[in-house]
């Protein structure tokens, strides 16, 4: 994949008023490309295991560091952006089991194309745009290599 081609995946997201947000965004892009590619590649399932369960850490990082975030500068609606990160991970947890349990790729990359991206860019389109405006009041520095 070449420089541009990743800039254009990454342009494709609804954008917030966080930079961190964006980045951890596109890696999620990037995180669920790989796993289509090495599933339309026929990969070893031992790859493809490798490769969601980083995606499902990398979410697990990235929900947890917004709530933190949310939490420590008190966003109102905290609780109700949090109860969208609890049903997206009992989702995504639950194509992860459905992979391990059948070896699916279609429904996999079904998952992967539809519910997976509609919901971030829904939530991000919502969510996100709504608490990236109102955290970017404070001077919030975020290391994403030590989160």
């Amino acid at each position: 994949m070449t420089e541009q081609s990743l800039k254009d995946i990454c342009d494709e997201l609804p954008q917030v008023a966080l930079d961190f947000m964006n980045t951890v965004h596109c890696e999620e892009i990037l995180l669920t490309q790989r796993i289509q590619q090495a599933l339309d590649s026929g990969q070893e399932y031992a790859q493809i295991d490798a490769l969601m369960s980083e995606w499902v850490e990398h979410t697990v990082r990235h929900f947890a560091r917004e709530e933190r975030l949310m939490e420590e500068y008190k966003f109102p609606p905290f609780p109700l952006h949090m109860s969208e990160h609890v049903f997206a991970l009992e989702d995504l947890r639950a194509a992860e089991s459905n992979w391990l349990d059948t070896r699916d790729a279609k429904a996999l990359n079904d998952y992967i194309s539809h519910n997976w991206r509609g919901w971030l860019d829904e939530h991000i389109s919502t969510m996100d745009t709504v608490t990236a405006r109102f955290l970017s009041r404070f001077d919030i520095q975020v290391d994403l290599d030590l989160d």
